[in-house]
């Protein structure tokens, strides 16, 4: 009697998202055990992430920091690199950092270039470990925008010559900051509505600045970070927490220690980002939550980390430069390390099982892994590169700036692996027949497809397969060979802060099924798929097996 063919739909295919921590033979395939250079969008569908379009050239200097600031009612990118702070102009992308002009580059001498910008008071402030604060108000007449702290007005408890914090925040009309070299466990806080002068009403009857000693708190530990919390001040060291209730009422000297959490800290002063009604931070054990239930209050702070943990805290402990930034508009958390050349992307708008994020991974060429980001309503997501250029996160190349407004395009492929898929029979290896794939996107791009049978490191066959999709909307004005513009791009210049950069008009894309053939038996099964971007999106919606029961061995 002939043996029956089984068609096997892998459902929810890496709906759950990067999973390197359980093993990989009992993970069913709503799990990946890899997922580099892509997103999972809304439905669980694997796509591509969005390249890098570059606005400044590269320099070959690291872009230390990026911020937005409101300038007098108009928003500008300001981004750190080496010597200097600028201000950045995407409508009109450069070949290079202007040389001069006041108001658009600021030097500040000798640097990293890892700043902490901080918008407060409708000033930006600007902190860095090396260099006194700097500040910039648009307020003010050209030539005189930028300034630095005024050294006589550093708290009379720093005794150097030099008051120069590492990490700060604006929270309650004060300027909060700590890390200064010689009190590595002392926050500093400003005059109300005042970030420049830290002294007490006792060194001038006009300041009400202060001091809060960490010592007796939690014994000998550096300020990492500073980060606000349901109107409590949240203190990271980097072996413990402090929280601290009613800053507002500082002055008075009623605020009041409310929590210290030990032995848990913060190894990154830029992985501290506000996600919702949370607070998120790289300890050196990983992604964590400092949320509480309303039903308890000592409970562990959460590992968001879960599903990578192991890897996760290998890159850390390996790793002394790690950026992050949350984009609110994608709901993902971005965490390069950049030493490393790896970027964790985590997705808080949906949860595995174990009420962790989604994670993926992005990597980089040629230096252009992100050395900064920063989230911004003008542009989006910006990402200050490695190789030193500033690039916004749009289109399907990763491009790189050639000229004025021209540009050198480069594909990147996207590759994810599955789970070891069981084909159903315990003692029977299965007949492999054919792989059904339902793609959305991706014209002329390359799919390569590998399978491993029974746990084999090395793959059995692998094949390519030239991606061509139909065009939908065939009456529309752009995409369709007999509208008005056939099929030919059509670029369309546009600068409102929606659409702040050239757009392109291409043709849309539909679903289209690949069918492959499969080769050999096996009792477990496991995929691997690269694409090429190619300059288009591409997403895969569903994978079927097709395969029949062979011989028992």
């Amino acid at each position: 009697m002939a043996k029956e063919i089984t068609y096997q739909p892998l459902s929810d295919i890496g709906i759950n998202g990067l999973n390197t921590q359980d093993n990989p033979a009992t993970l069913d395939p709503s799990w990946l055990t890899s997922a580099d250079n892509v997103v999972l969008r809304e439905s669980g569908r694997i796509a591509f992430r969005k390249g890098l379009k570059q606005k400044v050239a590269p320099s070959g200097t690291a872009i230390g920091s990026i911020v937005e600031h409101n300038d007098q009612g108009t928003n500008k990118i300001f981004a750190s690199h080496g010597t200097s702070i600028y201000t950045v102009d995407f409508t009109s992308p450069a070949s290079a950092f202007p040389s001069s002009g006041a108001d658009v580059k600021h030097t500040v001498g000798s640097s990293t270039g890892a700043w902490q910008f901080i918008n407060f008071n409708n000033r930006l402030t600007c902190i860095h470990e090396d260099i006194v604060p700097q500040r910039y108000d648009g307020s003010l007449t050209a030539g005189s925008m930028w300034a630095a702290f005024d050294n006589a007005h550093r708290p009379s408890s720093v005794t150097s010559s030099q008051f120069k914090p590492s990490c700060g925040m604006g929270f309650y009309g004060r300027m909060w900051v700590g890390g200064v070299a010689e009190s590595k466990d002392v926050i500093y806080y400003s005059s109300l509505l005042d970030a420049d002068d830290f002294r007490t009403t006792a060194e001038n009857g006009a300041s009400n600045g202060g001091s809060i000693d960490l010592k007796t708190v939690w014994g000998d530990d550096d300020i990492i970070a500073i980060a606000p919390f349901y109107g409590k001040l949240v203190i990271f060291g980097k072996e413990n927490i402090a929280i601290y209730n009613s800053p507002a009422t500082v002055g008075a000297g009623t605020m009041a220690l409310d929590e210290v959490i030990q032995g848990i800290g913060c190894v990154s002063r830029d992985s501290v980002q506000a996600i919702g009604d949370d607070l998120v931070f790289i300890s050196s054990t990983g992604l964590r939550s400092i949320a509480r239930t309303t039903e308890k209050d000592k409970l562990p702070l959460m590992d968001l980390s879960l599903n990578i943990k192991d890897t996760l805290i290998r890159n850390i402990g390996q790793s002394t430069n790690i950026k992050a930034t949350y984009v609110e508009n994608e709901g993902i958390y971005i965490m390069s390390f950049i030493d490393n050349n790896i970027t964790y992307v985590f997705d808080f708008k949906h949860k595995t099982p174990n009420a962790t994020p989604r994670v993926t991974t992005w990597t980089f060429d040629n230096d252009r892994e992100p050395a900064s980001m920063a989230y911004t309503t003008l542009y989006g997501l910006v990402v200050g590169q490695k190789d030193g250029s500033i690039a916004g996160y749009e289109g399907y190349y990763d491009a790189d700036l050639a000229g004025a407004s021209t540009y050198t395009n480069a594909s990147y492929t996207g590759n994810f692996s599955t789970t070891w898929v069981n084909l159903g029979e315990s003692v029977a290896a299965s007949l492999l027949k054919r792989l059904f794939m339902v793609l959305e996107g991706g014209s002329g791009a390359t799919l390569g497809l590998k399978w491993y049978k029974d746990f084999s490191p090395t793959p059995s066959t692998t094949t390519q397969i030239t991606l061509n999709p139909v065009t939908t909307g065939s009456t529309s004005l752009w995409g369709a060979s007999s509208s008005l513009y056939g099929t030919t791009v059509v670029t369309h210049t546009h600068v409102a802060a929606t659409h702040p950069s050239n757009s392109t008009y291409k043709p849309v894309y539909g679903l289209q099924e690949y069918r492959t053939p499969l080769t050999g038996s096996a009792k477990n099964l496991k995929l691997a798929i690269s694409i090429e971007s190619n300059g288009f999106d591409a997403s895969l919606q569903s994978l079927t097996l097709l395969h029949k029961q062979g011989k028992i061995r």
